[in-house]
């Protein structure tokens, strides 16, 4: 839940709730819960099975879920030329996703989501600065079925494909469909994009690239 309250505070987009008292009703539960616990263990102590009863058990399937999520290190896009590093960032006091400084290397928004993870990790890079491309110069260019792929400090790698590409207004992103929960396993992508308005300092539309993991 502290990720969806963190994700809803980002007014803005990558820089280029209330919450209710739970501690009574979490008593409540608590006390329920462990009531419940005991009645089921008295329930138990008093089926302690016979010397000639016959007991047949069932295995049942367990389904578990894979747990894929990585610390991102590094993110090579081989279509548009892209072999980064990247940076774990935070959100800036103005309520901003912070990029890194460097515009040659990507930063991955860690108070969400890991890469791999069910739910929308989101990794931003700049489009450019005055000195030229930066990292995340061609992200426009990447097509559905482009892979993006995401390594951890011990080289384990995960794949992601390309589903879509969207254009928004600065002001008028939508942040839950890029940060907030989905089960799918997402990384989002994200630039600057647009004319530059000199009196923002900064590219006027998000360029936003969504991936899924292949499994």
């Amino acid at each position: 839940m502290w990720k969806v309250i963190s994700i809803l505070l980002l007014m803005v987009l990558v820089s280029c709730g209330q919450t209710q008292g739970t501690d009574s009703s979490d008593q409540s539960n608590n006390d329920r819960v462990n009531g419940q616990g005991e009645a089921a263990r008295e329930v138990n102590d008093s089926a302690e099975p016979q010397d000639n009863d016959y007991i047949e058990t069932e295995s049942s399937p367990v389904i578990t879920d894979p747990e894929y999520g990585v610390v991102p290190e590094t993110i090579q896009i081989d279509s548009i030329g892209v072999d980064s590093a990247v940076e774990e960032v935070g959100m800036m006091e103005n309520g901003e996703m912070a990029v890194p400084d460097n515009f040659r290397i990507t930063g991955w928004y860690d108070r969400g989501i890991k890469p791999g993870e069910r739910g929308s990790a989101v990794i931003a890079g700049h489009v450019d600065d005055k000195t030229g491309p930066g990292v995340f110069f061609d992200l426009e260019d990447m097509q559905e079925g482009d892979e993006v792929e995401i390594l951890n400090d011990e080289g384990d790698k995960l794949v992601f494909e390309v589903v879509d590409k969207q254009v928004f207004p600065m002001d008028d992103a939508p942040v839950k469909d890029i940060f907030g929960y989905t089960s799918r396993r997402m990384l989002n992508l994200v630039t600057c994009t647009g004319a530059f308005d000199r009196s923002k300092g900064g590219h006027v539309d998000r360029l936003v690239v969504y991936t899924e993991l292949k499994e």
